[in-house]
């Protein structure tokens, strides 16, 4: 090779190695938008839905309605701000848009406190229940169907029927029962789509062995791979197991499915057999399981 072609392709690695650098340096972090405004937040947080690493995730938010606007929505947090619930605050507040096309997610917004402008105790006035968009429940989470099957074994089944399909704590209460699909996080909603509980799952290995024998009367559909116990907590306290309810689970790929490939399907049982002996101490009741099915 001539020495006019060694230096012309030196030149050559030279400048694509300076633009190389200058586009790494373009395509940093960049600030794409950047405004101040005030804010009022409710005194109280609500459900709502986040979006991260690529997924949507259930959360407490806060309701907050910007000046000169009478409409609560929804804000996931706020750098240096310290919150109790209970009191209503006026807060100015900066908002700052980001795009760095290195990141898993290119484009997020920041806000940040920059003054407390009041804090008042008080119940502030008509906060929405929650801000989850009703596609969340059809495109991101699993149903349980309340329409329960049941086995009993008892004098005065009639009575036990009865008081099953009236019960709350078995019926949820006329309400719908929904998981996220990653099975983590739970909720009862009425027809509006208005939360009347929520809370966490906490799920466990437990041997087929330890579940009652009458289960065998209702015999879950497909092949079972794993049973477990998962327990449903109340509230936002992943960790407060008080007045949490278990069920005994059949997670099974059913034996007919829409699907290439098998889905995982979970059957919740719980029996009821010694709170129905102590509720009608009368009858001689021998066996009360109740099953609920995916919708």
């Amino acid at each position: 090779m001539k020495t006019s072609e060694i230096l012309k392709t030196l030149v050559l690695l030279i400048c694509t190695s300076i633009f190389i650098s200058c586009q790494k340096e373009e395509e940093g972090r960049k600030i794409t938008g950047y405004e101040e405004y005030t804010i009022t937040v409710a005194s109280e947080k609500v459900p709502g839905l986040l979006f991260s690493s690529g997924d949507n995730h259930l959360s407490e938010v806060y309701a907050v309605m910007r000046e000169h606007s009478a409409v609560w929505e929804q804000l996931g947090s706020i750098k240096g701000f310290e919150y109790e619930p209970g009191y209503e605050y006026t807060l100015r507040i900066s908002e700052t848009n980001y795009l760095d096309h290195s990141m898993g997610d290119p484009a997020w917004t920041e806000y940040e406190l920059l003054k407390l402008i009041s804090k008042e105790e008080k119940t502030s006035d008509n906060v929405p229940n929650n801000f989850i968009p009703e596609w969340f429940y059809t495109e991101y989470c699993t149903g349980i169907d309340s329409e329960f099957r049941y086995y009993i074994d008892a004098e005065n089944k009639s009575v036990i029927e009865e008081d099953l399909n009236s019960n709350p704590m078995i019926t949820f209460g006329g309400l719908d029962c929904y998981m996220d699909n990653n099975w983590t996080r739970w909720l009862l909603v009425n027809e509006k789509k208005e939360i009347g509980m929520l809370g966490f799952i906490k799920k466990e290995s437990k041997e087929s062995a330890d579940f009652p024998e009458s289960y065998k009367n209702l015999k879950p559909e497909g092949t079972v791979t794993r049973t477990m116990e998962w327990t449903f907590i109340i509230g936002n306290n992943p960790e407060n197991e008080e007045n949490a309810i278990k069920y005994d689970v059949f997670i099974c790929n059913p034996s007919k499915s829409k699907s290439a490939g098998p889905t995982s399907v979970p059957y919740f049982y719980k029996d009821f057999t010694q709170y129905y002996q102590e509720k009608y101490p009368e009858y001689e009741i021998k066996n009360v399981v109740v099953c609920y099915n995916e919708k």
